[in-house]
């Protein structure tokens, strides 16, 4: 029985409460599946067929080819004494060696830590810190990064030391090991050339990798304004990317011989880019085609087109400006094979959909829901579900999968009344590591994980997001808290107190805001906010909009600053000089 039928009968709820709560019942067991495991099987399995097109750095790799390039990572990393349970820092643009990197580290029981291109030395610090990473594989440099000058802004000393030496930082104590993908020499680092020459005569073991150990470190902000490290497990992540690509039909279109081609522009470091741009073309023995190091609406259309991409996948901005290029392209240009648009990350708009529709007549646009924490899929369209069910919900609940809708008190909800969504199940993280506290805050003592997302649950197992219980922004796609955005601007000299609130924009879903109360005696404009935060933290993070606050910040009664009202008055602000 394919997915989509099979959804239909086990959607027939029976409820004898009215409460909300819905489990995506199945007769398709979960597998013991570990990321190395899985790629391995697909190697003896399809061994010549295309895994890897990079189309910025001009390469393409059979799944054999890539087991060789995964083999020759692994004896490096042994050479440089990395073991089971180890963790490997990965600071790069998507590429070639990112893919390597993630098989690699699963293959020996590491854990691969992704961090975002854009931080700069105060992120860069706190992850390194956090995850105790032992070894950093990054590039000298990247757009405006220079990323030996950013570490060395971190310690001062550490490449004051011959090169091909293990590390010795003060600052970032675990750290062992730098490898940059450069042919230059950096005193204290390998270039990536030398790193595979140390493991030319290394020979390593494989361990036994059990399905439940973490391979695979998130980074997502939290409330304390630092991001947390939240770990995720083979398990999870591979039945996950399982579930997701069987709702999709791809296991149904392999079984009449239809093979996909998946086009990437998500960065590998975000847990949507790791799951659909990752693992789900390696279970599915699918090839997977990067357009760009750094999401460019061009290029990805070029490999829509090029490339004959039948899975297109990524977050509404990705969408509205892949839209934008392909409708000004003359028709002899747009031919594409696309039958699949897939959109997470952030609410979908029906207006979106309708346009995609209209651009990509022969394909459908889905929607996903999840959440770093959560491997990351727990809600998901089916590809027969009606346009009107795609605008209007985030799909049907995962398979395997628990969720429950309660209010403040921690009690469930009726059908159809908003309130916080708790997941439960197999996909659930490890914890955030080297974080017992903020765990157990996340995950209650029943092992539900409170989401901090406004959710609504229907009785047919369909959901809905309606907003956020935290005060999350999400721009773009990506993940941003407002506190640790106050934290840092809070660090001027002549800033006493900030407000940071997302409001809503076009293009990217909402745009950081900023509302700012000046120390007495002194000044600052925004020019000069913008220019501190600028090479101290990503540029996604500083405000589009700052606004100075003469008469201070509305309050309630009881003396707690109005977000809401804030946001009201920028945007009326900012719409009385359009």
């Amino acid at each position: 029985m394919s997915a989509s039928m099979s959804h239909h009968i086990l959607s027939r709820n029976n409820h004898w409460s009215k409460h909300s709560y819905v489990c995506g019942a199945t007769n398709d067991p979960l597998r013991a599946y570990t990321v190395g495991g899985v790629f391995n099987d697909v190697v003896q399995q399809t061994p010549d067929r295309e895994f890897l097109v990079s189309q910025h750095e001009n390469k393409r790799y059979t799944f054999a080819a890539m087991d060789s390039e995964v083999d020759k990572l692994c004896r490096s990393f042994n050479a440089v004494d990395l073991k089971r349970g180890d963790r490997v820092g990965i600071w790069m643009p998507n590429c070639v060696l990112y893919y390597t990197a993630i098989i690699a580290a699963a293959r020996l029981g590491l854990i691969l830590v992704n961090i975002n291109p854009a931080y700069q030395s105060d992120e860069l610090k706190h992850t390194l810190t956090l995850a105790e990473v032992k070894c950093l594989l990054t590039l000298e440099k990247f757009k405006t990064q220079n990323y030996p000058e950013i570490l060395e802004k971190v310690d001062s000393d550490i490449w004051k030391r011959p090169s091909n030496t293990p590390i010795k930082s003060k600052v970032m104590p675990t750290l062992e090991s730098v490898i940059f993908d450069s042919e230059n020499h950096i005193n204290g680092a390998y270039n990536l050339q030398t790193f595979f020459d140390l493991g030319f005569n290394s020979n390593y073991s494989i361990p036994n990798v059990q399905p439940d150990e973490g391979c695979i470190i998130q980074f997502t902000s939290g409330t304390t304004g630092k991001p947390k490290a939240a770990l995720l497990n083979h398990f999870g992540l591979m039945n996950n990317a399982y579930s997701i690509m069987k709702r999709l039909g791809i296991y149904d279109s392999i079984s009449k011989g239809k093979l996909h081609k998946f086009c990437n522009p998500m960065p590998l470091f975000h847990v949507a880019g790791l799951s659909i741009g990752v693992l789900g073309p390696m279970i599915t023995k699918s090839t997977v085609v990067l357009p760009s190091a750094h999401f460019e609406p061009k290029t990805a259309v070029d490999v829509l087109t090029k490339e004959k991409c039948t899975i297109l996948f990524g977050t509404p901005t990705i969408f509205v400006d892949i839209m934008s290029v392909f409708e000004n392209l003359s028709p002899t240009l747009q031919d594409n094979d696309l039958e699949l648009g897939f959109s997470g990350g952030a609410t979908c708009s029906p207006a979106l959909m309708t346009k995609f529709n209209n651009m990509f007549p022969r394909a459908k646009i889905l929607s996903l829901f999840g959440m770093t924490e959560t491997s990351p899929c727990s809600f998901q369209n089916f590809t027969d579900d009606s346009d009107e069910r795609v605008k209007t919900t985030m799909g049907f609940i995962q398979d395997h999968v628990e969720a429950k809708v309660v209010d403040t008190n921690g009690d469930m909800v009726p059908f159809g009344t908003p309130g916080e969504l708790l997941i439960r199940g197999y996909l659930v993280m490890n914890g955030y590591f080297n974080d017992e506290e903020k765990t157990k805050e996340t995950i209650d003592s029943n092992g539900w994980l409170h989401t901090g997302d406004q959710f609504v649950l229907y009785e047919d197992g369909y959901g809905n997001h309606v907003g956020r219980i935290k005060e999350m922004i999400i721009r773009g796609g990506e993940n941003l808290f407002p506190k640790e955005i106050e934290y840092f601007l809070e660090s001027h000299p002549s800033i006493s107190q900030v407000q940071v609130y997302g409001i809503p924009d076009h293009r990217m879903g909402e745009e950081v805001c900023a509302s700012v109360i000046v120390k007495e005696g002194a000044t600052v404009t925004e020019a000069d906010i913008k220019a501190y935060s600028k090479g101290k933290i990503a540029h996604f993070k500083i405000p589009k909009h700052i606004f100075i606050e003469k008469d201070g910040f509305p309050k309630t009664a009881s003396g707690k600053v109005q977000k809401n009202r804030l946001r009201e008055m920028a945007i009326q602000r900012i719409s009385s000089l359009t």
